[in-house]
């Protein structure tokens, strides 16, 4: 084994410890004392693993500085240096400290500083970013558009003008006979839509006793803003108004709404009635729900008084898919009963537009009393559904969306 074999098992002891939390969360529970005992087990082996790779990673600059000749040890980085990806920083988690503390190396000079914050370095930026299936619904699904030079510009996107033109946007095929005057065909209906960059913003509060340990606490400090940083995007793409942020999911006017069956609750032939109107282009869709609804579903029975969703077995727990679609329990959309408690979507038709960052600042005086240091990770991006409306089907009556809402 050597040092990045070390460092990929630490980070996969990090992420089977956190997946041990998320699952209680995702439960909206505390850890169970087996949850609780594995939980502790992991920290314990996330300790020896970080001490093992502080001890590997000085053994390996001690062979490097043994194998350099005595006039250039310990040579300024150059500019084309790979190691220039982590602006010169070992871990997240000591950029992090250096932001709070300053950085008497003078690192920072290569890194681009806005009035937003200082620059993220690339290698720790594209883990944080990176898309996450488990925590996060719509980034992962989405079809998403990278940065440009420059990176926060406009970007006009072509779209079918569809609604009563249809799902093809007006164009259809002409039948002639022989000997027949062609019809005229029509044009497709195509107008852009227009996607700009906004400021996102996601917040961590780390405790100053850690960070001031950022060797042995690096993995946890990263991993705790990765997860701001996803909460926070998350909940634009699915709840955004599109002032100053991306129109999120359930704000879109191309998306669907169905009236519910019962007021307040949802019953099987809701899920039926939303299934019956969603576009059935291509992607894969989602079930979008909040975790309130969950007893109520769970609980929902056939005309025979059977449960429907597990068949009333408690050892099957919470089945992963709902009418063979996958669902997303979460807690940023309404509680039940209120419009938007459940969505169908396929996420495919969602555009995002990344821009640039990310970039993070700090504060101390907001957790001044706790001895806490609160870092905010800002970045820019939008998003916007590519369907600005419902689409009418051949029969010239039914109505579908990528989108569907129930209200």
């Amino acid at each position: 084994m050597n040092l990045i074999d070390a460092r990929q098992k630490l980070g996969e002891v990090c992420d089977a410890q956190n997946a041990v939390l998320q699952k209680a969360l995702a439960e909206g529970r505390p850890m169970n004392a087996e949850e609780q005992t594995a939980y502790d087990a992991f920290k314990s082996q996330i300790d020896a693993w970080q001490k093992t790779v502080t001890a590997a990673e000085a053994a390996e600059k001690r062979l490097e500085d043994s194998a350099r000749p005595a006039d250039k040890q310990n040579p300024e980085p150059a500019k084309d240096n790979k190691d220039l990806d982590n602006g010169g920083f070992k871990s997240l988690g000591e950029f992090l400290y250096c932001v709070k503390n300053g950085d008497s190396k003078g690192r920072f000079k290569d890194l681009s500083t806005t009035d937003v914050g200082i620059m993220i370095p690339p290698r720790f930026a594209e883990n944080m970013l990176s898309l996450n299936g488990e925590d996060e619904i719509v980034m992962p699904r989405a079809n998403v558009i990278p940065a440009g030079d420059p990176p926060d510009s406009p970007l006009s996107i072509p779209y079918l003008r569809q609604g009563d033109n249809g799902a093809l946007g007006g164009v259809a095929l002409q039948w002639t006979g022989e000997a027949q005057q062609v019809p005229a065909v029509q044009d497709p209906q195509i107008d852009s839509l227009t996607l700009t960059p906004q400021e996102c913003s996601g917040l961590a509060t780390v405790n100053n006793k850690t960070l001031d340990n950022w060797q042995a606490a690096g993995a946890f400090m990263a991993n705790l803003m990765r997860m701001a940083w996803i909460s926070g995007r998350d909940a634009a793409f699915l709840n955004g108004h599109g002032a100053g942020l991306p129109l999120g999911v359930r704000r879109s006017p191309g998306a669907i709404k169905i009236n519910r069956n019962t007021a307040a609750t949802v019953v099987y032939r809701d899920f039926l009635n939303m299934l019956t109107v969603l576009y059935s282009g291509p992607g894969e869709p989602v079930w979008i729900i909040n975790q309130t609804l969950m007893p109520t579903i769970m609980t929902m029975t056939d005309p025979n008084n059977n449960y429907i969703y597990n068949g009333g077995d408690a050892t099957k727990g919470v089945p992963a898919t709902l009418l063979g679609i996958p669902v997303k329990w979460n807690g940023k959309t309404p509680t039940l009963g209120n419009e938007g408690d459940v969505v169908l979507a396929k996420l495919n038709y969602y555009l995002i537009k990344m821009g640039a960052g990310p970039f993070v600042a700090i504060s101390e005086h907001s957790r001044f009393g706790t001895v806490q240091t609160q870092f905010r990770i800002v970045s820019r991006i939008d998003g916007h559904l590519w369907v600005k409306d419902p689409l009418k089907l051949d029969d010239g009556v039914t109505r579908v969306s990528p989108v569907v809402i129930l209200r």
